[in-house]
């Protein structure tokens, strides 16, 4: 139904792919950064943040409207691919030549598993580093899926509860104040005034006095350079989406691989350096940038047609059987 949101997922993803490709590729070819606005790709995070919002508050009040549901349908959704590469990097980083910093230990393995590494603090990461993102998702899953299951208001509650959080940090980075946070309640503010225009109305002014009222921290300025755009290029997209359906189909099918190319990039990307610093050691950072995160965005389509989507479709089939199971 939101092809273009489709599309901003994969823009978002492919921005991150470039960011990473660029800093990746410029520590093991000498050199300066040839792409300055790639640098800004790190933030396609905050639109990510902002259209994980959106989704969640539009699936659970058109397809997952039980905390039972939401919280299985999550889950498959997230955990299996991501720890597939999790433990694929853990074993990689221990073959000998492939690892560039420290070898990740058992403990921070089994607390990137759980989307726990932010209790050690700011600057720990998962084993997969771009895990540390998820870990907010995550966050943001279990409070809408105990909202589901206790109020018939779980928006409202989820939303004012992170609110709640990020008012008390004071723009601080740790975890469960971080004023990133109030980009899922961008998206969710969004949805509401589709779905609950009551919500909206209490939703919106309370976000904004929130973010307004906290100190101009790095982490506060994020969220208003890069989060308050998203949330406008989001809104956007979805009020095209309702006016006139998108009739393209290469740019949402790239977007529907979003997931498996954000996770496998990072690997694809450190594996290609790799191998062109032996092969290439003259390689231009700028011819090699572009190269690299193409290779990384394809080999994450590929992951999402040959693992990701036959990884939901037997967690589908095994969900239908269960429930055969219990409704004879």
């Amino acid at each position: 139904m939101f092809q273009r949101i489709q599309i901003l997922r994969f823009i978002a993803a492919f921005a991150v792919v470039a960011y990473h490709a660029q800093i990746t590729i410029v520590s093991y070819f000498a050199g300066a950064k040839p792409y300055p606005l790639v640098e800004n790709g790190a933030y396609g995070v905050d639109l990510f943040f902002v259209i994980s919002g959106f989704i969640i508050v539009f699936i659970a009040s058109t397809k997952e409207s039980s905390a039972a549901v939401f919280a299985q349908r999550r889950a498959e959704r997230i955990v299996p691919l991501y720890w597939l590469v999790t433990f694929g990097v853990f074993l990689l980083s221990y073959v000998p030549g492939l690892a560039r910093g420290h070898l990740p230990s058992l403990t921070q393995l089994i607390k990137s598993l759980f989307f726990i590494t932010w209790i050690d603090g700011p600057e720990s990461y998962p084993v997969l580093n771009v895990g540390w993102t998820l870990e907010f998702e995550m966050f943001f899953y279990l409070l809408a899926g105990l909202s589901l299951a206790v109020t018939p208001r779980p928006w409202a509650a989820t939303g004012f509860v992170m609110l709640a959080l990020v008012g008390t940090g004071r723009g601080t980075t740790f975890f469960l104040q971080n004023p990133i946070m109030i980009e899922f309640v961008f998206g969710m503010i969004i949805a509401a005034f589709m779905y609950d225009r009551r919500l909206f109305y209490w939703l919106l002014p309370a976000a904004v006095v929130v973010l307004a009222s906290l100190p101009l921290t790095p982490a506060t300025l994020r969220v208003w350079t890069f989060g308050v755009p998203s949330f406008f290029l989001v809104a956007g997209a979805v009020w095209l989406d309702l006016r006139k359906p998108y009739a393209g189909v290469v740019l949402p099918k790239l977007g529907d691989a979003s997931y498996s190319i954000y996770l496998v990039h990072v690997l694809v990307i450190s594996l290609a350096c790799k191998i062109a610093v032996i092969i290439m050691p003259d390689l231009e950072p700028a011819v090699a940038i572009p190269v690299v995160a193409l290779v990384a965005t394809v080999a994450g389509v590929v992951v999402h047609q040959l693992v990701e989507r036959n990884l939901m479709r037997v967690l589908s089939a095994r969900r239908r059987g269960m429930v055969v199971a219990l409704n004879p």
